[in-house]
């Protein structure tokens, strides 16, 4: 193997991990901040749970990143622990989807077409949406090509006789598995690593036999990155974290076994693996095989692991016992029959519950400040997460005003039930403004490292300063039905500060400033923003004016 091989392989290497972490990042940007959102609403059951987490791996390709973002929830108790298993068993199948698709030989054949196509798109489209599905056909041909390189460099190894001889010690599984495992650990990806191998398969360095312990060692060594993810977490999110290696384990073991049971002259594994391929996929393609095997790893150990979830979970808990776990995230004053005691006893509740949203959403404001005033990272999950409280609840608020309104009510009774649903929708409208739209802009300060100008700094900093008054404000006209409260609310948001400070930042582009011209998008885009939110609240103002005068 001679040194431009070498430097084929360590830079085919490169450009695949490169390839496979740029088409994940875009991925899940298109995806945004749904990806919790998603979660929440499809884990109620089991079935739901699994699929949810089969689901994402195939878009996100880590089942590691999607165990970190259901413990991230569990902690914040978005989501119980029982409800993460499913999620966790789902996570772990859909990460052998790469090997799979990667196990088409004839895609490397179009990678530099799909990279030009992909490059093309990158620099005609405009919107930020575009960009990123631009960027992931891009990657995706980054990650064939990268496999080709690869592939193709290690073709010279199929006769260096040292290389045969360590390719024959992988054959004992124990150290194929303990290669793959520490590989893992250090690249971060069980997929990587399988496509790893199916690269070696395809320029014929590696056999079934070899890549297979290799594969199940990657299993187990892809957990080093829920358990890292999961250090700052509460227990609960530890355990979540934690029960992910336990399922790899397991799953390890009952494939490890197969592969020591003698079958018609070979490993009972193999066989299977090899007469599945021949027989059902009708090929004997050895980068199938290779995917097929990775594939069936799961397969069985879920197989065995759910009708013996019970006893599992029993053995987990004496290891990892369950401590004082915050209780799941819902409402507090709506209960189910809370509509039995009568009309007035439930709006009471509403208005109790709909107060208690406002501490959300006040905190969502707080840190929404901290976000343009630091380059701290963390505070967009701190935010997300808060919005998917602000979500959980409004989901829980709003039908149970549908059903309230079914009720026999008097015409005040009437008039408030339908005030508390457009308070409602203004708060969540409010939420989303700040996570969605004003966080994507701190992304984006923080990731282009833009400063803004003194003078623009310190406008923007009034304009946070007047959202956090006006909605402190309003909390107090709402806690306590305060009409002169609205009232100000209402003649302070007269004042139409968007035009005003949007002409202040036009005049510094007039000048030449340059700080106000390199963050021009992002200075007018807050400014509507906080524009947008000052409208919701004076909108609620105006509900509260109206009902309580």
């Amino acid at each position: 193997m001679s040194v431009w091989n070498l430097f084929s392989l360590v830079g085919g290497l490169a450009i695949f991990l490169y390839g496979m972490m740029e088409m994940n990042k875009h991925l899940t940007s298109i995806a945004g901040s749904k990806m919790k959102s998603i979660m929440l609403r499809l884990t109620k059951g089991p079935t739901r749970g699994y699929m949810t987490g089969l689901g994402i791996t195939i878009l996100n390709q880590s089942s590691s990143a999607t165990t970190v973002l259901e413990a991230a929830l569990v902690g914040a108790g978005l989501m119980t622990f029982q409800q993460s298993l499913a999620v966790t068993l789902g996570a772990e199948l859909g990460s052998t989807f790469l090997p799979q698709l990667i196990a088409f030989p004839s895609l490397t054949k179009f990678s530099p077409l799909i990279v030009f196509v992909g490059f093309i798109m990158k620099i005609s489209v405009q919107s930020k949406k575009n960009r990123h599905i631009a960027m992931t056909i891009f990657t995706f041909g980054l990650l064939f090509m990268g496999m080709e390189m690869m592939s193709s460099s290690l073709r010279p190894l199929r006769e260096f006789v040292p290389f045969i001889n360590l390719m024959r010690s992988i054959e004992t599984p124990i150290l194929g598995i303990l290669l793959g495992m520490v590989f893992t650990m250090i690249i971060q990806s069980s997929g990587a690593t399988t496509s790893i191998t199916i690269a070696m398969a395809l320029s014929g360095t590696i056999s079934l036999e070899q890549a297979i312990p290799i594969n199940l060692g990657a299993a187990v060594g892809t957990c080093i990155t829920a358990v890292l993810g999961s250090i700052t977490l509460n227990w609960e999110a530890k355990r979540s974290a934690y029960i992910h290696i336990l399922f790899q384990i397991l799953g390890a073991i009952w494939v490890f076994i197969l592969l020591c049971i003698p079958f018609h002259g070979e490993r009972f594994y193999i066989w299977w693996v090899k007469w599945f391929t021949l027989n059902v996929l009708r090929t004997d393609n050895l980068a199938r095989q290779i995917a097929m095997g990775f594939t069936f790893m799961p397969i069985i150990n879920h197989l065995i692991v759910f009708p013996n979830l019970k006893l599992i979970l029993r053995f987990f808990s004496k290891i990892f016992p369950e401590r004082e776990a915050p209780e799941p995230f819902g409402a507090k004053y709506l209960k189910k029959k809370i509509i039995e005691q009568g009309v007035e006893i439930s709006l009471i509740m509403t208005k109790k519950e709909i107060i208690r949203e406002t501490d959300y959403i006040r905190r969502m404001i707080q840190e929404m400040k901290t976000s343009f005033r630091s380059k701290d990272t963390t505070v967009f999950n701190r935010v997300n997460e808060l919005d998917c409280k602000v979500d959980t609840l409004h989901k829980i608020i709003i039908p149970f005003l549908a059903r309230l309104s079914q009720e026999e009510m008097n015409e005040v009774e009437s008039e408030r039930c339908m005030n508390f649903m457009y308070i409602q929708n203004e708060l969540e409208s409010i939420g989303d403004v700040i996570d969605k739209n004003i966080m994507s802009l701190a992304t984006k300060k923080i990731d282009q490292n833009l400063v803004f100008s003194e003078e623009g700094f310190h406008e923007l900093e009034h304009l946070i300063y007047k959202v956090n008054k006006n909605f402190e404000n309003l909390v107090g006209a709402l806690k306590d039905d305060d009409t002169d409260m609205a009232e100000q609310i209402l003649n302070s948001y007269k004042e139409k500060d968007e035009e005003k400070y949007k002409k202040y930042h036009i005049e510094r582009l007039y000048k030449g400033q340059v700080e106000s011209i390199a963050t021009s998008s992002v200075h007018l885009d807050l400014i509507s923003y906080f524009a947008r939110i000052n409208t919701h609240i004076a909108y609620i103002a105006k509900r509260i004016h109206k009902v309580s005068s």
